[in-house]
């Protein structure tokens, strides 16, 4: 213990940091980290530029009490800085102010808040400038688009993305990201969509989100145990195929197109059919399989 323990000093001494975040992991495979091993690790993170890593450690470590809180909080909100997650930066330097005891915690995070909003600022040109531009941008532009929009909270364009909803035909993914923006937005005025030929008239600001649509909570675990039953193997391209079917059906109610246990049969059909092992006795939900393809284009 002692040794891996001067290993990882040396090597931080030397700079070393490939060879630290090596030491680490396995002095980790051991024992628990101490509060000092703990903060070389957030500087080894920090050094090899592993954002996405140090994000989740300082995260942890946080939520385990390691202390002292104020070098975690600003490894966490620096990390958050570097993956461009400025809003997410504003908004925890805002909650934390009060909780950082050092004041010269509080003038390291103030500045980085005012770097994250003026990125922001910057963003925010960036993403009206795009929005002018939208008819001219391919599907891909458009989504990330209006993911970014929705990740910065960038609710002061829901007139534009209201009038693009309503006066542009549009692909029902691009519909649905649109409807989840404008619902975080508190859009109170009524859009009509149409998905799998049914058209339905809906206010953003009530429906459900995404992530607790129907079939994300109903359909999709029921179709991954099945799944996990007959075709485990198919289990993880599964998810990335339930995943884009519930953007593109979203807010549809999916019980007016079938029934909960049709949507079973037919999605089990449908993963066979990928794998080749669909025989003429089971084409009975062929109408909604094929409404299932075509979800995928």
């Amino acid at each position: 213990k002692e040794k891996l323990v001067r290993d990882i000093t040396e090597s931080v001494q030397d700079e070393n940091y490939e060879a630290a975040y090596d030491v680490i992991n396995e002095y980790e495979s051991y024992f628990e980290l101490t509060d000092k091993l703990a903060i070389l690790k957030c500087e080894v993170l920090w050094e090899l530029s592993a954002y996405l890593e140090l994000k989740e450690e300082a995260n942890i470590l946080l939520t385990l009490g390691y202390k002292p809180y104020d070098t975690y909080m600003t490894y966490y909100v620096k990390s958050l800085f570097e993956l461009e997650q400025y809003q997410s930066v504003i908004d925890i330097i805002e909650q934390v102010l009060d909780e950082v005891t050092e004041h010269q915690t509080r003038m390291t995070l103030l500045p980085i808040k005012d770097r994250a909003q003026s990125k922001l600022d910057e963003r925010k040109d960036y993403m009206a400038y795009r929005l002018q531009q939208f008819h001219s941008l391919n599907q891909h532009e458009q989504m990330q688009l209006i993911l970014s929009l929705i990740d910065d909270n960038a609710y002061q364009f829901t007139e534009s993305i209201g009038y693009l909803f309503n006066t542009s035909f549009m692909p029902t993914h691009i519909q649905s990201l649109m409807l989840e923006y404008l619902r975080l937005a508190e859009y109170d005025q009524c859009v009509s969509v149409t998905k799998a030929s049914k058209t339905i008239t809906v206010i953003p600001s009530k429906l459900i989100g995404l992530e607790h649509s129907q079939f994300k909570r109903i359909v999709v675990p029921e179709v991954i145990a099945l799944l996990e039953e007959h075709i485990p193997s198919l289990v993880q391209e599964a998810y990335i195929h339930l995943n884009t079917h519930n953007i593109a059906l979203y807010p549809l109610d999916i019980e007016e197109v079938a029934s909960i246990k049709e949507w079973k049969e037919a999605y089990l059909l449908y993963f066979k059919e990928m794998i080749g092992q669909m025989d003429e006795s089971e084409y009975a939900q062929q109408t909604l399989v094929e409404l299932i393809k075509s979800l995928n284009t």
